[in-house]
Formats: structure tokens, C-alpha cells, sequence
């Protein structure tokens, strides 16, 4: 079963960049540009459960 980050890993995220993502379930349950209301949102939709929350960086930024 895939977890998380590795959902995170496959999906296609280009609509989210530079915005923040919640993921659950292998599901993104939530983006936007306010962390805070992007994890208030995630917990609200996966109580039981903990979201994989990162923001999705712009297509400029360089990852070593």
C-alpha cells in the first residue's frame, strides 16, 4: 500500500505550485496559500488521521 509521501511522490502537482498541499489517505485534501488554513482544512476532512502537509515549490526552484 502507498503511503503518503510516496502518493505525493507520483502525483501530478503541477496545478498546486507554489501553494501548499495536504495530503491524506493518498488523497490531497487541501491547498492553498495559508498553511494554517491548508492543515485546519486537512484535519477537518482526515480527523483520525495525520496529513502529509508540504508546499509545492515553484518550477524554478533548484532541489539537491
Amino acid at each position: 500500500m502507498m503511503n503518503n509521501y510516496q502518493f505525493f511522490m507520483k502525483v501530478n502537482i503541477d496545478s498546486y505550485i507554489g501553494q501548499w498541499i495536504a495530503i491524506c489517505n493518498q488523497r490531497i485534501v487541501s491547498h492553498g496559500k495559508d498553511v494554517k488554513k491548508v492543515f485546519k482544512e486537512a484535519r477537518e476532512r482526515c480527523p483520525t488521521e495525520r496529513p502529509l502537509l508540504t508546499r509545492v515549490p515553484d518550477k524554478e526552484t533548484m532541489i539537491f
